[in-house]
């Protein structure tokens, strides 16, 4: 049997492979199951994505399965577990360990295995077929296409990123890489004064999350809140008066002799980890050998400063509680940590629509605000808090619309022209996804959509997107007849975007939600769709989108509109406010 592993940077369809005939090609990126179909007709043989081979909820069991094998090992004097802080950032590479250990599972005896270029698969999959196949070695077929580019290459890559970006995240960027531990922006940060009355910590490194805890804030002015953020991108424009900011890096200090002493014991504690608990393991041992674990020892000197600053905040602030909309975030973890191990309450409050991560990684905080039944019964079907953990409650008025930036003076409220079909991008390439896929499938069906029904094609980006790039390949899959349709738009979320919208379309963003509060029927791409977080299925379940399997099925969308309604009991599941009591009884610890 030969086998074909294609390269998430390499075409199925391109290529001196195709010359070859195959018995199994294997996608090691992902695309919709239409674009595998039409290429295994092609090629005569079946092609699947590597994330096809996934059962999604034996691949969650066994991600936090492997997430839980280094608990309890690596704890240190405030409680905080620093396995549990570091598999945050291998994370992605274990999981891609899983999915080569699910691949390896169906490649039978005797198989030969070929590959488009080189990827990491060839050096870890060889080891999980050990004892199966007589021969390990995988055969590249454009071996020295993938060179690592030239300086002049790699400069010119830098400098076309650098250009889209303002100079203040360019110096974000920088702080994030070369200050992680606030070492050299301490000096530049004033002592702040302590606070005059007991305050209940918002940790924030991003504004989505600054604008989540906010918004809860709000609901209780006669409280006071400390929003202390990692980073300059993490503040957020008309706090109210029960808000303060702080910058965590005016409570860093320089670095503890005790904190040196602490960081040299956890090393010998990982070492010994190294040496017994992950040799037992076959995906650790594995992530070991490929030496992707070895940035723990880099990772910890850094954090444990920051794990510093988080406690220099307890010790000068009169913190009562603690209110996070991220626990994925180490440094916005770390807080969470610190104020379990002082027995202060700690309540979690989600950015976003679901969570997946809360379903495989340990839950730190006490109790977990949830916006509606939809994603309580997310964390509860999938294993993440328990019920008597979880409180429903979004806050007051989180979908109210904004006035217009445009025209302060109308109010986008009673927009009745409900011309545009919205597209909502992401960047499926970090995770990767064959973007060009899902715009040639997705595109050209919205615009004829479009035409049929006299609107137009908004396709909105996510702030991780590139406009040029994204603009250069709507050119080139959407016709050039249909090019006056639609439009590519950057920016942040406007009210426009749900005044104008006659429907939206997504893989599975958040926004889903947010449309269907805003009355805009969505659909989803779910023939794209290849995770196993089940986030569309949930919104499906829950009314908040509706499961297209086929790019064709776009072509039903008007008769589709005919009969979906959004109804208030709908919008009740997904989003059901928390009144004030409530509120201050959760952060209470009651």
């Amino acid at each position: 049997m030969k086998i074909l592993l294609v390269h998430p940077g390499d075409s199925v369809e391109v290529g001196p492979w195709t010359e070859t005939r195959w018995d199994w090609v294997v996608d090691l990126g992902w695309s919709g199951h239409d674009t595998y179909l039409r290429q295994g007709r092609k090629l005569g043989c079946r092609v699947v994505s590597i994330y096809d081979l996934l059962d999604p909820e034996l691949h969650r069991h066994r991600v936090r399965d492997l997430l839980a094998v280094g608990l309890d090992q690596l704890v240190d004097s405030e409680s905080v577990d620093w396995w549990d802080a570091f598999s945050s950032y291998v994370y992605d590479r274990l999981e891609q360990l899983l999915q080569l250990a699910a691949l390896a599972e169906q490649i039978p005896e005797h198989a030969r295995i070929f590959a488009t270029s080189s990827h990491y698969a060839l050096l870890a999959l060889p080891q999980l077929l050990s004892g199966k196949l007589g021969n390990y070695k995988i055969n590249v077929l454009s071996e020295g296409t993938r060179r690592e580019p030239g300086l002049y290459s790699r400069l010119h890559r830098h400098w076309k990123t650098a250009s889209t970006l303002r100079p203040s995240q360019l110096a974000e960027i920088a702080f994030d890489k070369w200050d992680t531990d606030f070492s050299l922006r301490r000096h530049f940060a004033s002592s702040p004064k302590k606070s005059p009355s007991p305050v209940i910590l918002l940790p924030s490194a991003y504004v989505n999350v600054s604008r989540s805890q906010v918004a809860y804030a709000r609901m209780l002015p006669h409280l006071h809140f400390l929003l202390v953020t990692t980073r300059h991108s993490g503040c957020l424009p008309g706090l109210p008066q029960n808000v303060e900011h702080r910058s965590l890096a005016s409570y860093a200090t320089r670095l503890r002799i005790s904190t040196s002493e602490e960081a040299a014991s956890l090393r010998a504690k990982w070492l010994a980890m190294n040496r017994g608990l992950f040799e037992s393991n076959s995906v650790l041992r594995l992530a070991n050998q490929l030496h992707w674990l070895d940035r723990f020892e880099r990772l910890l000197m850094p954090a444990m400063r920051v794990r510093d600053a988080w406690r220099e905040v307890l010790i000068r602030e009169p913190v009562v509680a603690v209110l996070s909309a991220d626990e994925n975030n180490l440094y916005t973890r770390l807080p969470i940590w610190l104020a379990k191990s002082r027995k202060l309450p700690t309540v979690f409050c989600d950015h976003g629509a679901l969570n997946m991560s809360a379903t495989v990684r340990r839950t730190l905080s006490d109790s977990y605000i949830v916006r509606g039944e939809m994603a309580k019964d997310y964390y509860v079907t999938l294993g993440g808090p328990s019920a008597d953990r979880i409180v429903v409650g979004s806050p007051a008025g989180a979908h109210n619309p904004l006035p217009s930036q445009n025209d302060s003076s109308q109010s986008l409220t009673g927009q009745t022209n409900k011309d545009w079909i919205v597209f909502y991008s992401e960047p499926y390439e970090l995770f990767s996804g064959r973007t060009q896929a899902l715009y040639s499938e997705l595109l050209p069906e919205l615009c004829r959509l479009a035409q049929r029904t006299n609107r137009k094609v908004i396709v909105k980006l996510h702030p991780f997107e590139n406009l040029g790039e994204r603009r250069e390949l709507v050119g080139r899959v959407v016709p050039s007849e249909q090019h006056a349709l639609i439009e590519v738009r950057e920016g942040p979320m406007h009210p426009e975007l749900f005044a104008r919208a006659w429907c939206s379309f997504t893989m599975e963003s958040s926004v889903a939600v947010e449309s269907t509060m805003h009355g805009v029927p969505c659909f989803l791409c779910g023939w794209f769709d290849a995770s196993w977080y089940s986030y569309s299925e949930q919104y499906a379940k829950f009314s908040a989108g509706y499961l297209l399997d086929s790019p064709g099925k776009i072509r039903t969308v008007p008769e589709l509109m005919e009969l979906l309604h959004i109804t208030e009991e709908t919008k009740h599941k997904l989003e059901s406010p928390i009144n004030s009591e409530q509120l201050e009884a959760v952060l209470s610890g009651q």
